[in-house]
C-alpha cells in the first residue's frame, strides 16, 4: 500500500484537543523501498521509510505517541514531536539509516525482534487517544554469496585446453583500464536503465546503491530489480567482451538483457544469481598474458563514479 506517499507534509506540536474522538491514522513502513526486502551483499546500507496519514476525511487527528521500539535502540527518532497534528489529507514521513557491517551483524539485529530466525520484524506504532495502529516491515538475512572454488589444475602429461577467465564485479569496480578497455569495444545497452557509454556511468552501475539513488532517494522493487542484473549484466557483458567467456547457458545474456526492460522482479533476481555465479566461477584463474588490467584505484574510481539511473515509477508485475 503506497496512498499518501505523495502527500505534503505537515505537522505542529500541540496539546490533545477535544476533537478526540476524530483521529483516526494510518501507517505504513518500507525497508528498503519494500514491505519485505532481502539482503546478501555485505556491508550493506537499510533505509526505513515511514509514513503517517490522517485518514479522517474532515478533520486533523492527533497522535500522541509515534514509536519504533526495536530500532530506537539504534538510534531511531520520528522527525516530529509529540503530540503531533497532521490536517486533513495530510501525512508525516521520515527515514532511519542503519549501517549492517556483515551477515553476523544482519543475524544480530534480526534476533532483536525475539526469534534467532535471521528474519527482522519490526514494527511501527501510531498511538492516538481511542486507538492506534501497527505496521510493519520485514527485512531477510541471506548469507552472502560464496563464488564456486576454482578448477583444478590440468595433468601434468594430459591436454589442457586454455584456461576460462571471468572477473566478478569487485575486480571490475576498482581496475578502471579494464571496464575502459571493456567500453571502447562498443557502449552497453542496460534496457530499461539506459546506455552506458562512459567510464564514470559504468562505474555509476557498479559503485552505486541498490537501494537509494544519487539523492537518497529510495529505488522501488522493480528499479532495484533492475539495477542488481543490471550490475551482474555489466559485468558479464565485459567477461565475453575482454576475455570471450560465455555463460553456459548461451541465452542467459540474451534473457537477462531482455529482462533488464521488463517488471518481472522475480525473474530479475534468479537471472542476477545466475550471472553472479558465471562472473565468478573463473577469477582465479591467470588472465591472458596479453591483457593489461591497470592498477587498481579504488578511491578514484569511487569519486568519478556517476549513478545516471532514473526512476521509472513501475511496480513489480509479479507481486514481489
Amino acid at each position: 500500500m503506497h496512498r499518501g506517499w505523495g502527500a505534503a507534509v505537515f505537522a505542529a506540536a500541540l496539546g490533545v484537543g477535544s476533537a478526540a474522538s476524530a483521529h483516526e491514522f494510518e501507517c505504513v513502513k518500507h525497508v528498503n523501498g519494500q514491505l519485505v526486502a532481502r539482503v546478501d551483499e555485505y556491508p550493506t546500507r537499510l533505509r526505513f521509510d515511514y509514513l503517517l496519514t490522517n485518514l479522517h476525511p474532515s478533520l486533523e487527528s492527533v497522535a500522541e505517541r509515534v514509536e519504533d521500539p526495536v530500532l530506537a535502540g539504534y538510534g531511531w527518532r520520528f522527525k516530529y514531536p509529540t503530540p503531533l497534528a497532521v490536517p486533513v489529507g495530510g501525512s508525516a514521513e521520515t527515514e532511519f539509516l542503519l549501517q549492517v557491517g556483515s551477515y553476523e551483524d544482519c543475524k544480530a539485529l534480526a534476533a532483536r525482534d525475539g526469534a534467532d530466525d535471521g528474519v527482522f520484524d519490526t514494527t511501527f506504532r501510531v498511538v492516538w487517544p481511542l486507538g492506534e495502529d501497527q505496521c510493519i516491515a520485514r527485512l531477510v538475512c541471506d548469507p552472502p554469496f560464496e563464488p564456486p572454488p576454482p578448477p583444478p589444475p590440468c595433468e601434468v602429461d594430459g591436454p589442457c585446453a586454455e584456461p576460462l577467465v571471468t572477473r566478478d564485479e569487485g575486480f571490475f569496480k576498482i581496475h578502471e583500464s579494464a571496464l575502459q578497455q571493456c567500453l571502447d569495444a562498443a557502449p552497453i545497452e542496460l534496457g530499461g536503465l539506459g546506455v552506458v557509454s562512459t567510464l564514470p556511468q559504468a562505474l555509476g552501475v557498479l559503485w552505486g546503491s541498490p537501494t537509494l539513488y544519487r539523492d537518497n532517494m529510495p529505488r522501488g522493487a522493480v528499479d532495484a530489480a533492475r539495477f542488481l542484473l543490471a550490475r551482474q549484466y555489466l559485468v558479464a557483458h565485459c567477461n565475453y567482451k575482454l576475455f570471450t567467456t560465455l555463460p553456459a547457458d548461451p541465452f542467459l545474456l540474451e534473457n537477462a538483457w531482455q529482462a533488464l526492460s521488463g517488471t518481472q522482479c522475480q525473474a530479475m533476481g534468479t537471472l542476477r544469481l545466475k550471472l553472479r555465479k558465471y562472473n565468478a566461477a573463473w577469477r582465479h584463474n591467470p588472465l591472458p598474458g596479453d591483457f593489461d588490467p591497470g592498477l587498481p584505484t579504488p578511491s578514484h574510481a569511487e569519486s568519478i563514479a556517476d549513478d545516471f539511473t532514473q526512476p521509472s515509477g513501475l511496480s513489480c508485475a509479479d507481486g514481489q
